[in-house]
């Protein structure tokens, strides 16, 4: 049941990294501020440090299916914390035109 968990730690953290890549922004014309940089940092890299110390929680403690569960819940509660630092993210650019599918 242990491995089980952590399969779904993996899956977990796998998901986490791929939808903190969305927190990155198109070009933009000047740097990004503090925050920006900090909730990209977090969506990315925070996923795979979180799972590394739930791992090493787990080993030391030896509660294997308990440490999987608190990793899981760590995981998503980082991913949805570097994205809400990062403003705006999965919505459209009001300067971009919508693309259109019809020809005139």
């Amino acid at each position: 049941m242990a491995l089980l968990g952590w399969v779904c730690v993996l899956a977990v953290t796998v998901a986490a990294v791929l939808f903190g890549q969305t927190a990155r922004p198109r070009q933009s014309a000047g740097p990004l501020p503090s925050r920006v940089r900090t909730g990209i940092a977090v969506s990315i890299t925070g996923p795979l440090l979180v799972a590394a110390v739930g791992l090493v929680v787990a080993t030391v403690s030896g509660a294997w299916l308990t440490a999987a569960t608190g990793t899981v819940a760590a995981v998503s509660l980082t991913v949805v914390t570097g994205l809400v630092l990062v403003p705006g993210v999965g919505q459209l650019d009001k300067t971009d035109p919508l693309p259109t599918t019809t020809r005139r």
